[in-house]
């Protein structure tokens, strides 16, 4: 039996990657015709890595099985969207804000919703719940979330089961079943993901034990290599420009020792402190001036965009008071490295160069 927390290859991790990222730029995965043809050039099948996937329950056309994908081994079409699985998060941090995070939290709403709900003695009626009850019950849930929330939910086995559909008003809503309390302790990730490999093994009749997922302090909390690529690292140092980068070149050597050494908070100051120590190489006196007036590509637009999000991260370390609540920031808050790699790509071409001189 597969376990779903297990390290995947580099091949596999690629086509995981290049999925979320389109889903995390354009709110929808994208078709499967993209991943094929964007892999393609990679001189990767995205068609053999999909099936590689790890899967718990069962492999065959009948019975319940869960992946890293909604696919489960039958052919594609061109115009499909595979979408990744809330376990999918276990090997993407960057779609743990935006997906996995909030999902967490609507289960353990959803559960309180299922359990406190009131009993008919007449007959038997399964509690509902709207889009509007969670954005009531959960009103900092990330942009756009809620909207594409019943497509999370349809493929998560923690949901699956009763009736949905929209009233006469066009509202969307979705039954609630009893088994959703079996992921009370389901608040982190992978304990979601364990429970769920359990429960689905044991749907699935098989007669090999549950597959013993890896305890949570033995999962990798960082993804391999240093946070900032070493060779940008050193194209920014080697850099022969009008400006001095040797505060630059500390504040992002001290990131990657940070993030190698799990410092979370560290990490997060060093990061702000990035963000507004750059903008002058862009002649802008802002980080939003840079979001704004820069002129970037279509996806490193859209990396630095999500970057300026990830400012409120530093002000939570930075300036929440100590009080009886415990501190909720941990690796998992960091932006995706890629984020930072793409802005710093910038700064190096921005960078204004040492005009020759001229004559001898």
């Amino acid at each position: 039996m597969n376990n779903l927390a297990a390290e995947l290859s580099r091949e596999q991790t690629t086509l995981l990657t290049t999925m979320a990222q389109q889903y995390l730029m354009e709110g929808t995965w994208p078709v499967w015709h993209f991943t094929v043809a964007t892999l393609d050039r990679h001189d990767l099948d995205a068609e053999e890595l999909i099936r590689s996937l790890p899967r718990v329950g069962s492999t065959g056309h009948v019975g319940p099985s869960y992946g890293l994908t909604s696919h489960i081994g039958f052919h594609i079409a061109d115009d499909d969207r595979p979408a990744l699985t809330i376990a999918a998060c276990l090997h993407l941090p960057e779609l743990r804000p935006y997906v996995s995070d909030p999902f967490l939290r609507v289960l353990q709403t959803l559960i309180v919703l299922q359990s406190s709900a009131p009993v008919s003695t007449q007959e038997a009626v399964r509690p509902r719940f709207t889009i509007a009850d969670i954005e009531r019950e959960l009103p900092g849930l990330p942009k756009g979330f809620t909207a594409r929330l019943p497509g999370i939910l349809a493929l998560e086995p923690a949901t699956w089961g009763g009736s949905s559909g929209t009233t006469a008003e066009g509202k969307w809503w979705r039954e609630l079943h009893r088994e959703i309390r079996q992921y009370r302790d389901a608040t982190k990730l992978m304990e979601y993901v364990r429970i769920t490999a359990r429960l689905i093994t044991a749907q699935a009749g098989a007669t090999l034990p549950t597959p013993a997922l890896p305890e949570p302090v033995s999962v990798p909390r960082h993804t391999p290599g240093p946070y900032v690529d070493e060779a940008l690292i050193t194209d920014l140092e080697d850099k022969d420009t009008v400006f001095r980068v040797d505060k630059l070149l500390a504040l992002v050597r001290e990131l990657n020792a940070n993030y190698a050494d799990q410092h979370p908070y560290a990490c997060q100051m060093l990061l702000r402190a990035i963000l507004d120590h750059i903008p002058p190489a862009f002649g802008e006196s802002t980080f939003q001036g840079v979001v704004a007036n820069v002129s970037w590509g279509r996806t490193d637009k859209a990396y630095v965009k999500k970057l300026a999000d990830f400012r409120n991260g530093a002000d939570d370390v930075l300036h929440r008071q100590i009080s009886a609540h415990p501190s909720r920031i941990d690796m998992y808050d960091l932006p995706p490295r890629t984020y930072v790699n793409a802005l710093l790509q910038g700064v190096l071409v921005h960078l204004p160069a040492v005009r020759q001189r001229q004559g001898s």
